[in-house]
């Protein structure tokens, strides 16, 4: 018999050499068990019983090692020392065993968020209530925390007392617009003497959607006869008003509309521009390539031309008009899957649409009017990323998609080159002639001069194109308010908690 045991010990040491420290992460898909349970005979026999998610792993096992050598020299030099320091080798590791399982089932952590919209700069709650229903006390308790969302951690160590529960809770500022996650988490305590680790995984992700910010903008000049809002006279309900102005002659333009007696005076062709009442819908192309957008301290060209696009798009959905407004851009974002489909349905995203010929994601809002598609065009607006795909290559692929009798916004930072110099403009004429009708709204760097992109307004103002520059970083009163109903818990004078909702508004 004692040869079985010391042949078993021997076999053991030269399999189990001393392990580092277990630093248990997420299974993969199709693992019913982390690894290290697979090929640890020891972590088998330590977790046996126990649920997928639980994990316990031994973190100091060298004592263990002393057994063999404990049998061997009580065998060939009896001594109660030898006997004593075995059996207290047994009951310590035997007991931080017993301490370790016995919590495993007996404690679960519930987390509960703020439900609502969040838009960016909102802040999001989250609690968090450790339960123990086991008679053994938790001394320590870490909380690790894998969500994505910027500035956000809820990780802390706590502790709690033995069948009762211990709260807390995070609050965090959503500064960045996108599709991020929180989960999943982890849950690490250990017995008295840290010779066992209990690792619990929460592999729960609840997907929360930022929204960008929407805000009121300054005038935005839109072609004639299409100016929406209050800054846009009465018109009749159907048919052509007389001539609003008259212009140089293009090669597009109808013969019937030549001003003839303008054009003897003159000398040259000069046709009568009409209004005409608005039909078809607005596109806005948001400009997304990389090279084009610049940061100047922490003020982004990028996020402010989004937040330019959403809030264009909201005022024009929001006004009297009821036009239909769509969006198209390209987005160097992953696929997001089933992501976005929850917040909101926004036509074709995150599969290339057969119109654009691009090898990047396009990201395109067919035209809708209603305060709905302000929510899809905010869903779509969230989790866009840079790209490498030029404006001018977005409108020459995009012509069959924006169709005719529209209106076309380019929202662009490249405001340095000239009408002749950027590629972009010669684009948007091109969508002119075809039917479309086009403007502008440049972008301007914080740093950039007060003169800037004035070659470039001018050669488009030359051509009827109606543009109008904002400086990223400006103020711009928000605009999309919305109330929604949050708890607030207040303690009492005499050390309780009273928990109440408070309806509020935000923006």
């Amino acid at each position: 018999m004692l040869e079985q045991i010391v042949t078993w010990f021997t076999g053991m040491q030269r399999r189990m050499p001393a392990p580092p420290v277990v630093r248990p992460s997420q299974p993969a898909a199709g693992e019913s068990r982390p690894l290290a349970r697979r090929f640890d005979p020891l972590s088998a026999l330590w977790n046996r019983g126990l649920p997928a998610e639980v994990q316990i792993a031994h973190r100091v096992i060298w004592p263990l090692f002393l057994l063999p050598i404990v049998f061997f020299n009580q065998l060939v030099a009896p001594h109660p020392v030898w006997v004593v320091l075995g059996i207290a080798l047994i009951v310590i590791y035997s007991v931080a065993l017993i301490w370790v399982r016995g919590q495993a089932r007996a404690i679960a952590v519930h987390r509960k968020r703020s439900v609502g919209v969040f838009v960016a700069g909102d802040s999001l709650r989250q609690e968090f209530e450790l339960s123990n229903s086991s008679p053994l006390p938790v001394l320590w308790a870490e909380w690790i925390d894998h969500s994505t969302l910027p500035g956000y951690s809820a990780g802390r160590v706590v502790g709690c007392g033995a069948n009762s529960s211990y709260r807390w809770h995070m609050v965090a500022e959503c500064r960045q617009r996108g599709v991020y996650q929180l989960g999943p988490h982890e849950l690490r305590l250990a017995d008295p003497l840290a010779l066992f680790q209990l690792t619990i995984h929460y592999n729960e992700v609840d997907v929360i959607v930022i929204y960008p910010r929407v805000a009121h903008l300054p005038i935005v000049a839109l072609p004639h006869g299409e100016t929406s809002g209050a800054a846009r006279r009465r018109r009749p309900l159907t048919g052509p008003l007389p001539s609003a102005s008259v212009r140089d002659y293009r090669a597009t333009d109808s013969l019937r509309y030549v001003h003839w007696p303008l054009t003897a005076h003159r000398g040259s062709l000069m046709v009568k521009e009409l209004e005409i009442e608005p039909s078809g819908g607005v596109w806005i192309v948001l400009d997304l390539n990389a090279a084009a957008h610049r940061t100047v301290d922490e003020v982004s060209t990028l996020e402010f031309s989004i937040v330019v696009a959403a809030s264009l798009a909201a005022e024009l959905l929001t006004g009297g008009d009821s036009r239909a407004v769509g969006l198209l851009t390209v987005s160097g974002h992953e696929p997001l899957g089933q992501a976005t489909s929850g917040a909101a349905s926004t036509g074709v995203i995150g599969a290339p649409h057969p119109a654009l010929e691009i090898h990047e994601q396009a990201v395109l809002v067919p035209p809708q009017a209603g305060p709905a598609q302000i929510w899809r065009i905010l869903a779509a607006l969230a989790p866009v990323q840079p790209t490498d795909v030029p404006l001018a290559e977005l409108l020459r692929t995009s012509r069959s998609a924006l169709g005719r009798r529209g209106t076309v916004v380019v929202v662009t930072p490249q405001i340095r080159a000239a009408a002749g110099e950027a590629p972009w403009t010669a684009e948007l004429l091109h969508l002119e002639s075809a039917g479309l009708a086009g403007s502008a709204v440049l972008i301007a760097a914080p740093d950039d001069p007060a003169d800037a992109g004035a070659a470039l307004r001018t050669a488009l103002l030359y051509q009827d194109v109606p543009v109008q520059l904002l400086r990223a970083g400006m103020s711009l009163p928000s605009a999309l308010t919305f109330r929604r109903t949050r708890k607030v818990v207040r303690s009492t004078p005499t050390g309780g908690a009273v928990t109440y909702e408070v309806e509020e508004e935000v923006s």
